[in-house]
């Protein structure tokens, strides 16, 4: 993540699954300052949030969209989340009660 507040006080936080768990581990270890095509060479795509100017990746399975609302030590951000992103398979999931994999 990069440090100090997004240009746009805006970010997405995803959440992965067992089958994207190797590429999320990938861009969460490697800077995008160092590797520039670091969501391409996860095999992730994206896509601009209809709420907030942050991107989605499309691959992932659960997204908070959020404003920004504070940055404390450079490197703790404290958002207002204001959407919820949820593939229908997990949301699914969840409604049946079933445990996710």
């Amino acid at each position: 993540m990069r440090r100090g507040k997004p240009i746009n006080k805006a970010f997405t936080v995803s959440m992965g699954d067992v089958e994207h768990m190797t590429a999320c581990d990938y861009v969460g270890l490697v800077s995008g300052n160092k590797e520039e095509n670091k969501m391409e060479k996860a095999g992730f795509t994206t896509t601009e949030s209809a709420f907030v100017h942050a991107p989605i990746i499309n691959e992932l399975p659960v997204t908070l969209e959020c404003t920004l609302v504070n940055v404390t030590d450079g490197s703790k951000f404290l958002g207002k989340i204001v959407n919820v992103s949820i593939d229908e398979k997990v949301g699914n999931a969840f409604k049946d009660g079933a445990a996710l994999k």
